[in-house]
């Protein structure tokens, strides 16, 4: 065969093999690149919301309950400016780049209709002082002098150590533990500590819900419920 004749397929190797690169080049990993976009990841409140009906409780007992009320102010994101205006600088660095924690039901709304409770510090129940204190890297509540910041959705991991305080308390059963001086000794209260916290039941643990109304214009009263429950005398783990 003559050269002239290997030339017109020469070039059109050459031309494929080119147009090849280049698509390799701007698309690597055609499989990946068009893979879906990862999903959010899983707002801690998410992770933490009771997973758990009174019928599912039936083949336990509660050895102890305890709730409180509270009432706070309410804002969403959009409300940022000019409600909180004062306050805007320091949450943008608190929660930059932080997850957040979720709404009162646990879930990521968003945008604007991320929502913030505002409270004074001293309206905190002491034991959420006191870990907010402690857990000097924690991202879910920020305090700026004497308020405090913190989604719907940030109760919920710590759920236990916002009972016993408020402006309501009801308490039943054996609220202390066993090394308790006496039933006013809240510091050895089976609430105190996480430990035992659980978002389903279990033979000892700890579980708890909160609930919550409007009660005003940018006014919510939310209530913080916990519960210690047993496996009661021949019963059954019900499948939730």
């Amino acid at each position: 065969m003559k050269i002239t004749a290997l030339l017109p397929f020469l070039a059109a190797t050459a031309l494929a093999t080119a147009d090849a690169s280049s698509s390799a080049a701007a698309d690597p990993n055609p499989a990946e690149a068009s893979a879906p976009p990862a999903s959010d990841p899983t707002p801690a409140g998410a992770l933490w919301t009771a997973s758990w009906t009174e019928a599912s409780l039936s083949a336990y007992e509660k050895s102890c309950s305890a709730k409180s009320t509270y009432k706070a102010s309410i804002y969403t994101l959009a409300q940022l400016y000019p409600d909180l205006e004062t306050f805007a600088p320091q949450l943008k660095v608190f929660y930059n780049r932080q997850l957040y924690p979720g709404s009162w039901e646990g879930v990521d709304k968003h945008g604007n209709d991320r929502e913030l409770i505002k409270m004074d510090v001293v309206e905190l129940p002491w034991k959420v002082r006191e870990w907010i204190k402690t857990e000097s890297k924690q991202r879910h509540y920020s305090v700026d002098g004497d308020v405090v910041f913190f989604a719907p959705g940030a109760i919920y991991p710590i759920l236990p150590l916002w009972v016993e305080g408020g402006d309501e308390v009801e308490c039943s059963g054996k609220c202390v533990s066993s090394g308790a001086l006496n039933d006013a000794d809240e510091s050895a209260g089976v609430f105190d500590g996480l430990d035992a916290y659980s978002n389903e039941p279990a033979d000892g643990k700890t579980i708890g819900k909160v609930s919550h109304k409007l009660s005003g214009e940018g006014e919510v009263e939310f209530t913080v419920e916990a519960l210690r429950v047993k496996l009661a005398a021949g019963g059954e783990r019900s499948e939730l």
